[in-house]
């Protein structure tokens, strides 16, 4: 009978393994400890040896993974790269070359470009009157003779603008906006030509012959009259400035080569012989006319009542002459 009262009990539950063999009193009091001993800490302890083993997987699928991960990284990266890239052709080109790029020959055209190409270059946003100096002198490109005005022109324009971390210096501090970046990214050479064409008369052969080409515009009173820039005809633009000369006392007699050095070099208007000439043919009246001494080839005129009077219909107010 007591052979026939043992038991052997044998169970498995998962990798855990139990087996007992005897009485069934015996047989139950090993299973109860198993149960409520040994299995529990059975378990903790798979299942920390597996966390253990998931973690060391984990960090294999990851450095498995690593090249593509450093793709995706470089991928990213490009941009970066590409201003590297970016900055080191600067430093490998001439102020020169990159104005002759754009094609900016005129002076407003230029200002731009020299400023944008030393921020990208040197990592300098900011410039001043004497900063352009420098870039002029490095272009071997001469400078207005009212680079001041330039500078306003181009605050209207809206292509630079004083620094705001700079407010009260003297001379005024200026940065590019972002509307001036805009305009040098349009900028294109086959565009440049067509100006280049028409500014070649009116640049060169006159700013040396002109007794007008040290007149300082901040000595003209610009204020009381009308914006040059804001007119649209030729002829309206060429007179006002006549007047606003005359109406100064800055003189009165003007050549040909006098109105171009005084509407391109002084006021930033794009003008040619041709549209000057044509002007005094069309509106004789306007002015006296007189021989140069000792040049009988050479004219000068001056504005007769009617022309200043046309000017004045333009705006101008309260000026007294």
């Amino acid at each position: 009978m007591e052979e026939k009262s043992e038991i052997r009990v044998k169970f498995e539950i998962g990798e855990i393994k139990f087996e007992a063999e005897g009485s069934a009193d015996l047989v139950e009091r090993e299973r109860s400890i198993f149960n409520n001993t040994l299995l529990p800490a059975a378990i903790d302890a798979i299942v920390r040896t597996r966390n253990v083993a998931r973690s060391a997987q984990y960090i294999e699928a990851q450095d498995s993974q690593q090249p593509a991960i450093l793709t995706t990284t470089n991928t990213v990266a490009l941009p970066e790269q590409a201003v590297e890239n970016s900055t080191t052709e600067f430093s490998r080109m001439s102020l020169a070359s990159f104005v002759k790029s754009k094609g900016a020959d005129a002076h407003y055209d230029f200002i731009i470009c020299a400023v944008y190409f030393n921020e990208k270059r040197n990592g300098i946003s900011s410039f001043s009157s004497a900063t352009l100096k420098d870039l002029y002198s490095e272009a071997k490109k001469p400078l207005p003779n009212n680079l001041s005005m330039s500078l306003s022109e181009l605050v209207k324009k809206g292509l630079i603008m004083e620094d705001v971390s700079a407010k009260g210096s003297t001379p005024k501090i200026y940065v590019l906006t972002l509307e001036g970046e805009e305009a040098i990214k349009n900028m294109h050479p086959a565009e440049t030509k067509e100006k280049k064409t028409s500014s070649k008369p009116r640049k060169q052969h006159q700013k040396a012959d002109s007794p007008y080409a040290t007149i300082n515009c901040d000595d003209l009173n610009l204020k009381q009259y009308p914006e040059v820039k804001s007119l649209k005809d030729f002829k309206e633009k060429m007179i006002l400035i006549l007047y606003i000369i005359t109406n100064e006392g800055k003189g009165e007699w003007f050549t040909t080569t006098d109105v171009l050095c005084l509407m391109t070099d002084i006021f930033g208007e794009s003008a040619t012989k041709d549209q000057v000439n044509g002007v005094f043919k069309r509106e004789k009246r306007w002015f006296k006319s007189e021989h140069v001494d000792g040049n009988n080839k050479l004219v000068r005129r001056k504005l007769l009542n009617e022309a200043k009077a046309f000017a004045q219909s333009l705006g101008v107010e309260n000026v007294s002459e």
